[in-house]
């Protein structure tokens, strides 16, 4: 478990930054300690949406139900974004948060195996009992801003049940060109002022559940060989949440904080 540290060296200015209510980020050094801004929302679960691909193409790459070579072909039916209209591979489908392409895999996969790799990754409630191609997107799994940090921790030191190549190709598919993301509804700004050469790897999720909309933003930023994990969410009940709300809050906080410039100790 995390000590909730405010890394007040990490930042711009001597007290960190304020948030809305129902908005929460969560920032971490793989060698460092943390920041938590936005209090007991940080605790809060909600539906993970589309950020639970990372851990689900980390699940469908160990079963070996996807390899990173595998394209599944589109059916030709209509979907709800023109990007998911054409054939994808594990890369694409994580760039462009291709519903249907995870959704096969979660059938493939099967319950059995989607549950003992949830516990086994210690993710969220690590748990769903309804169906096992919509778990992700319906309530039934549930995670909040910190558990998404516990877990991307795991996954960026290497430490989850998981062949490193596997990881290695899910990061690869995170990595963003610098100053945009991409999700499902095209590409957007992300103008993140961080020294040059800065990378960052992200995943969009955006859902509703019950007339509670959220959106997230989460993923790894590597700024002079220095590692941070994040995760970004915004929820509400009672405004519109675009799909990039999640990611423009963390460009808000982001930007308020200073990185380290030392140089990093070799891995």
């Amino acid at each position: 478990m995390f000590r909730l540290v405010l890394v007040l060296a990490l930042l711009g200015r001597a007290a960190p930054p304020a948030v809305r209510a129902g908005e929460c980020v969560v920032v971490a050094r793989l060698d460092g300690d943390l920041l938590a801004v936005g209090g007991n929302e940080c605790e809060r679960r909600t539906l993970p949406a589309s950020t639970f691909k990372i851990p689900h193409a980390l699940i469908a790459l160990q079963t070996g139900v996807v390899a990173e070579s595998t394209t599944m072909a589109w059916d030709g039916t209509k979907k709800d974004f023109p990007a998911w209209e054409r054939d994808h591979t594990l890369d694409s489908a994580i760039k462009w948060s291709v519903l249907w392409f995870f959704q096969r895999a979660a059938a493939a996969i099967g319950r059995e195996r989607e549950l003992q790799q949830l516990k086994a990754f210690d993710y969220g409630s690590h748990s769903f009992s309804r169906e096992v191609d919509r778990f992700w997107l319906n309530g039934d799994l549930t995670i909040s801003p910190r558990e998404q940090v516990a877990f991307l921790q795991k996954m960026y030191t290497y430490q989850l049940p998981v062949e490193r190549r596997h990881i290695d190709a899910v990061k690869a598919a995170m990595t963003m060109p610098e100053g945009t993301l991409s999700n499902a509804s095209g590409v957007h700004p992300f103008p993140l002022r961080w020294p040059r050469g800065t990378i960052a790897r992200l995943k969009t999720g955006n859902g509703t559940v019950d007339g509670e909309r959220v959106s997230w933003l989460v993923g790894e930023i590597d700024s002079g060989g220095h590692q941070y994990v994040f995760a970004s969410r915004a929820r509400s009940s009672a405004r519109t949440l675009g799909t990039t709300a999640g990611a423009d809050l963390a460009v808000r906080i982001l930007n308020t904080m200073k990185p380290s410039t030392s140089r990093a100790p070799a891995r």
